[in-house]
């Protein structure tokens, strides 16, 4: 069974990234990543959206197992994507799925500070 977290409406029409942390067995991280797959596809041709990855934790002793960076144009692109009924029934199926245990924790955010490598 999964834990959802609410997501955070962004509001701003200025650059955002979603940072989404989730804790997910081991032995569920193939089924996890297929349906993240299938929810990521309605969000890639959506208007304002950059890119998105998907990280995997090395050690087997992380509590945090995925994150999942995806970077919008504006943070009011991202918030007209998640009504997409095709997007939200993607992810009622991730939390109805009974052979995952996942918690997410989903959280929009915008840039604080930025370092650039210095021209050479």
């Amino acid at each position: 069974m999964t834990n959802p977290v609410g997501h955070t409406q962004a509001g701003v029409d200025t650059p955002v990234t979603l940072i989404n942390a989730f804790s997910v067995p081991l032995s569920q991280g193939d089924r996890f990543l297929s349906r993240w797959q299938e929810n990521a596809s309605f969000m890639v041709g959506a208007p304002g959206f950059r890119r998105a990855r998907m990280y995997r934790a090395m050690s087997e002793r992380a509590e945090i197992t995925f994150v999942n960076v995806a970077e919008w144009e504006a943070g009011t692109a991202l918030d007209e994507a998640r009504r997409n009924p095709q997007w939200q029934a993607s992810v009622q199926r991730v939390l109805e799925d009974p052979e995952l245990d996942v918690v997410a924790r989903p959280m929009v955010y915008e840039v604080a500070v930025e370092y650039t490598p210095e021209p050479r």
